[in-house]
């Protein structure tokens, strides 16, 4: 749990906490820097410090636990010991996966947890997996009052605002920068194409790769924290979320939904959550094949004139999110 929300895990943690702590959660946050966190405790790796349980004992209620690595085998070791020491039912969000071995699975049945999940490609894996225990789903998450669209005219007012070209198809992509992600298809785009890359202040960089993208006279790196992200989503014509492996991205890629907040035209690939998008003028769902030829997408994407991307981002409107979220732990 952070103040700067520039990646995944972090904005989903961040983002609950904070509007839990507002209806009454009390807040605790293990080897984080919060400031707005109601204890903040110094944890061993297993959680198995007095400290951190005495903090919990303070309130009554249910404990969320919301885990930066997802369904580790760690993670799946506190969430035991959590029950253990505290004897309260404990919800688990994960806002990605990975495989499990056996005894991951063992913990989290023999703790009783509800587990919840992110994203219906999850939801069913955990049913699948760890049959018997309590899987939900919640729809997270993008600020549909910050994320809004903006006129044409309020539009190049951005565009000059953030030095972007006014006469050039401006893409966008937020995220980190690393192979993983696919971010090499941005070294293929004409002139006609200007790229503004906003890449993860406290994620490992490829720094092979960014000097490749700094050839490009077309893109824009941008690696410090911008507080109002928005403003480049709203300035930009065209989003591109271009990945294709497994785990570079949570289950829910935030910033296509905050894409599809602005009403941008946003290419994509089908990665986990994003397959199950409803369909929407403006928004195109390609192949991983497809991606390679991302400038020849562009050229058609740019083309249309009728974009309606922002119902997307309704039925994963943060608000609706945490009413759902409280239902469950309720």
């Amino acid at each position: 749990m952070k103040n700067n929300l520039d990646e995944g895990c972090i904005k989903v943690a961040s983002t609950i906490s904070k509007k839990l702590k507002k209806a009454g959660a009390t807040v605790v946050a293990a080897n984080c820097d919060c400031d707005y966190a109601d204890y903040k405790i110094s944890a061993n790796k297993i959680y198995t410090n007095k400290e951190l349980y005495n903090a919990i004992s303070e309130s009554n209620g249910d404990i969320l636990y919301i885990p930066f690595a997802s369904n580790t085998l760690g993670s799946a070791v506190r969430t035991f010991n959590l029950v253990r020491k505290t004897g309260s039912k404990i919800n688990v969000l994960f806002s990605l996966r990975w495989n499990m071995n056996c005894l991951t699975k063992w913990l989290l049945k023999a703790s009783k947890c509800r587990v919840i999940t992110i994203s219906q490609e999850s939801y069913e894996f955990f049913k699948k997996e760890i049959p018997g225990v309590a899987v939900h789903n919640v729809q997270v998450g993008v600020d549909t009052s910050k994320f809004k669209p903006v006129s044409e005219d309020q539009k190049k007012a951005l565009k000059e605002k953030y030095g972007l070209p006014l006469d050039k198809t401006v893409v966008l992509h937020v995220g980190h920068l690393k192979h993983g992600r696919n971010i090499d298809v941005f070294l293929d785009i004409d002139d006609d194409t200007y790229a503004v890359l906003v890449f993860s202040a406290v994620t490992e960089k490829d720094l092979d790769l960014k000097r490749e993208l700094e050839k490009k006279k077309n893109i824009k790196i941008i690696e410090d924290y911008v507080p109002n992200i928005e403003e480049i989503y709203q300035a930009a014509d065209i989003y591109v979320f271009p990945i294709v492996a497994e785990n570079n991205s949570i289950d829910v890629p935030l910033s296509v939904l905050e894409a599809a907040g602005t009403n941008c035209k946003i290419i994509s690939t089908k990665y986990k959550e994003i397959a199950y998008f409803d369909d929407a003028e403006g928004f195109h769902r390609v192949s991983n094949e497809e991606m390679n030829n991302l400038q020849g997408i562009i050229n058609e994407v740019s083309k249309e004139t009728s974009v309606n991307t922002s119902i997307i981002a309704e039925k994963y409107d943060w608000a609706k999110a945490l009413n759902d979220l409280k239902e469950i732990i309720r």
